[in-house]
């Protein structure tokens, strides 16, 4: 049997962890499975997945801008994923090539793991990793309140969290952020290499926190984010984004291979690879 391929998909992806993570379980594992980065143009996405077709590769995982952009090109889209209009992970179904989302369910795992409240979460943020996240807390049992500069899409994120589980997701405003037990940023605001936001910029206000919260910061380039810093700074329980993407890549693996496995070793080569980088 000839070497299965994996690979994400993104515009950038140059700064992608995921090749060292998902490499490193195959490794650990001894899979005959290998995972690449592939840049791609947002007017390719949907070439990229009749080229997933066409190369027979096994597994894709599916990067910002084209989360939406590769729906209409599958031949399946799982209803979690159908419900939140966003694809993370492409699963190879015999002929079929079947779109799902794992970044909600992976932020669960991910806040659960560090033992924060999901009673109440804020999310700040209402685009398709947002989408997916509130509709994976309203479907645990939180009660969502979704904070978003355009209100047309703070409206679809809080129908999605609605759908999930109705009743549980409400829209607010930034200063309603303090008053939820976990808040998560799903913004770009904090991301390196970002136009049109300063360095040091926060998604909100982090003096509205205290030791009794917990905060997610879904940015991971850079790891130690102007949020995170600020919520340590705060005494904040943090979750960084690099918790996150693990969390979710794990989820992947479960797709692609039927198995969860130790998300500290994904977490380990993550920053093997930042260590590298850095030298």
């Amino acid at each position: 049997m000839s070497t299965q391929i994996a690979a994400v998909i993104g515009s950038p992806v140059r700064h992608s962890l995921s090749p060292a993570i998902h490499n490193a379980v195959f490794a650990a594992h001894g899979d005959d499975w290998m995972y690449a980065a592939f840049e791609v143009q947002p007017e390719q996405a949907t070439a990229a997945i009749d080229a997933m077709r066409i190369l027979g590769i096994a597994g894709l995982s599916i990067t910002m801008p084209h989360k939406e952009m590769v729906m209409a090109a599958l031949d399946e889209v799982h209803p979690a994923a159908k419900l939140v209009g966003a694809v993370n992970t492409v699963v190879r179904n015999g002929n079929l090539l079947v779109g799902h989302n794992t970044d909600g369910v992976g932020c669960v795992d991910a806040l659960s793991a560090a033992g924060a409240d999901l009673s109440s979460v804020a999310v700040v943020g209402a685009g398709a990793t947002a989408r997916a996240v509130v509709a994976a807390l309203a479907a645990h049992g939180a009660r969502v309140t979704v904070v978003n500069r355009s209100p047309a899409r703070l409206a679809t994120a809080v129908a999605v969290g609605n759908s999930a589980r109705a009743e549980s997701t409400f829209a607010g405003v930034l200063l309603d952020v303090g008053a939820c037990a976990t808040i998560v940023n799903t913004t770009p605001v904090g991301m390196a290499d970002v136009s049109g936001t300063a360095p040091d910029a926060l998604p909100f206000d982090a003096q509205v926190l205290t030791n009794r919260h917990t905060v997610l910061d879904a940015v991971y380039h850079p790891l130690n984010t102007p949020l995170v810093q600020a919520a340590r700074a705060r005494g904040a329980n943090v979750v960084d984004g690099l918790d996150m993407l693990c969390a979710q890549a794990r989820r992947q693996q479960q797709l692609w291979l039927g198995r969860l496995p130790d998300v500290a070793l994904m977490r380990d080569a993550a920053l093997a690879e930042l260590a590298k980088r850095h030298r």
